[in-house]
């Protein structure tokens, strides 16, 4: 079998992509973001506009997800624009680096967390994120009843534990942070220069909604459903977000928000004392969980979509009795196991950021040329083509901000997209037939 089943409804798509979305940024950020500002209300402007962006970013991939419902997300979009080649750059960088890296990455966090809750010594970090990426590759195995299952717990106990945080905050705190300024805050044409030194951050604690799309062909009813997944995932996220900032500054004076790497702790530990580390750790092994479980379920949908459009192994596009591309999953699994057992994603993890401008800037751009072919759509962009060339725009600010901060690293991500551009005229055999 070499079709997958729509079998995913409202509840599990938004349990897909609040689970991913929200990690355990919204932990550190948050102090990151008062340390520029030193503002309370120039706080929250900075999550609005982060939202903002977020929602040009839901809008173009609405409309490029009902266009073309079909497994691999950005992969499909930038083959069907520009060709085979490209979209086996895409998809190939995206599935295997860049997801690859970040499963590591999300799976050792975890191993963080509970090293952390039970006591145990740092160094078994690596071993028990590889053993917490294996266990969830194997429950994703099964197929998509259990993968779904998992993911709507653990996302709904996620967001039940946040939001007795922010309850308990409220109740408990004294407004302590609401009132007053850092010494040094911003005034005048500074605050701009403060917001965009803080924008990155908050654009990067916002990121995971467009790992939706991966997933589209399995989506019930996806021109109308799509949408709503991407608007109003985006919206329960960036809702979540403000009460949390409100949370900690309810608790904690601003200064020991912008002096906090890891705010949360500090609210705990103001709310219940010296306990408070072993809650915001079973928080924290909760957030990272329902994320962890979400990239390893949408991740293999992209090489299965490379496969079944002849750009890569054919067996790859096998699914098994439980609706699962499973040996695509076997090997984003063995990979993920080996960068987080080996620490050797830590070396990945700067230049994906640069993939991940680099990649979806080119799924953007394929929705131009999409709709010169076909206008109509059963989703379309309002105000087109400002929407998508705002976020290209910002897209562009960041990645030239990080080529003059870091161009060893933008050179290494370029080298590597144009080696699998060279890789993909030995791969693409056969140009895409476009499907229904």
């Amino acid at each position: 079998m070499t079709d997958l089943k729509r079998s995913l409804g409202l509840v599990d798509g938004l349990a897909m992509v609040i689970g991913i979305t929200v990690g355990s940024g919204i932990f550190r950020t948050p102090g990151l973001v008062a340390a520029r500002l030193g503002r309370p209300g120039l706080t929250f402007v900075a999550w609005v506009l982060g939202a903002g962006l977020a929602l040009l970013g839901a809008l173009c991939f609405s409309e490029l997800t009902t266009r073309l419902p079909r497994a691999g997300g950005k992969y499909v979009y930038v083959r069907e624009a520009f060709g085979p080649r490209a979209g086996f750059v895409v998809g190939s960088i995206e599935s295997v680096a860049v997801n690859g890296a970040a499963i590591a990455a999300i799976g050792v966090a975890a191993g963080e967390f509970l090293v952390r809750l039970m006591g145990w010594t740092p160094g078994r970090a690596p071993a028990l994120g590889a053993a917490f990426v294996a266990l969830f590759t194997a429950i994703n195995l099964i197929g998509v009843a259990s993968g779904r299952w998992v993911q709507n717990v653990v996302t709904g106990a996620k967001l039940l534990a946040l939001g007795g945080v922010v309850v308990i905050a409220f109740a408990l705190g004294t407004g302590a942070g609401w009132h007053g300024a850092l010494a040094r805050a911003p005034e005048g044409w500074a605050v701009w220069a403060a917001l965009a030194a803080a924008s990155p951050a908050v654009l990067w604690t916002y990121y995971g909604y467009p790992d939706l799309a991966k997933i589209a062909e399995e989506v019930v009813d996806p021109s109308r459903t799509l949408p709503r997944l991407f608007l109003g995932g985006l919206a329960i996220t960036a809702a979540l977000y403000l009460l949390l900032n409100a949370a900690f500054l309810q608790v904690l004076p601003l200064e020991r928000i912008a002096a906090s790497n890891l705010v949360a702790a500090d609210v705990a530990t103001a709310l219940v004392g010296a306990k408070g580390g072993v809650v915001v750790a079973a928080l924290a092994l909760l957030v990272v969980l329902a994320s962890l479980n979400g990239n390893i379920f949408v991740t293999p949908r992209v090489l299965f979509g490379m496969a079944r459009d002849r750009l890569a192994p054919d067996r790859l596009a096998a699914v098994n009795r439980g609706g699962t591309p499973w040996v695509a999953m076997l090997l984003v699994g063995v990979v993920a196991v080996a960068l987080a057992a080996s620490g050797t994603f830590e070396k990945l993890i700067g230049v994906t950021i640069v993939w991940i401008l680099v990649i979806d800037g080119w799924a953007i751009l394929a929705l131009f040329r999409l709709r010169r072919a076909t206008p109509a759509a059963p989703f379309a962009v309002p105000f087109y083509p400002w929407v998508p060339v705002a976020f290209l725009g910002t897209y562009g600010a960041v990645f030239v901000g990080t080529a003059v901060a870091a161009p060893r690293l933008v050179l290494v991500a370029v080298v590597v997209l144009a080696g699998a551009y060279a890789l993909s005229w030995t791969v693409a055999r056969a140009a895409p037939v476009a499907r229904e």
